[in-house]
């Protein structure tokens, strides 16, 4: 969503979404594909851990056939997307989107055989971003996030596009 949200997009067909149909994971396989689509060009897929965690295997295929994907890992140890509605709308009651453990992506994504950076600072985030470009193999580059950092602008459950409000409605 934040991809959707804040890249400037130049050309057509360059965004691969599910459209917000709850497909968690989507993302690396149609990386992957769009990569064997169109090798000459940068593909980069970002998503959230609890998305990662559904498909992270697919790295082991892009590692495989060696499809330099750049996998981009938005860490925020909950369900983000999930955990923002429960926040808003049921009183921060956090059922099942907490992800707090001991997974280490970036050791995930090495012993799939790719590349990994772990970014925790934002200071770290353009260098890492400069190595995922300049790589001729797949790599993730994992991005450690406050567990409340929001999306916005959105929609309240029931209302409609034209009631999307964002963190400064919110506000007033």
């Amino acid at each position: 969503m934040w991809a959707a949200q804040y890249y400037t997009y130049t050309k057509p067909r360059t965004l691969i979404s599910s459209g917000g149909l709850g497909t968690m994971g989507y993302g690396i396989g149609a990386a992957i594909g769009a990569k064997v689509a169109y090798p000459d060009r940068t593909v980069i897929n970002i998503g959230g851990d609890g998305c990662f965690r559904m498909n992270m295997n697919e790295l082991a295929t892009a590692s495989r056939y060696n499809i330099p994907i750049i996998e981009i890992v938005i860490d925020n140890r909950v369900l983000g997307m999930v955990r923002q509605w429960q926040t808003l709308y049921y009183n921060a009651h956090y059922s099942a989107t907490i992800l707090e453990d001991k997974v280490n992506y970036c050791k995930v994504a090495e012993g799939l055989g790719c590349r990994a950076i772990n970014v925790t600072e934002l200071s770290e985030l353009e260098p890492a971003l400069r190595e995922a470009l300049a790589s001729t193999e797949p790599i993730l580059v994992n991005c450690v996030i406050d567990e409340d950092d929001k999306v916005f602008p959105m929609v309240s459950p029931g209302a409609s596009i034209e009631e999307a409000f964002d963190e400064k409605d919110m506000k007033n």
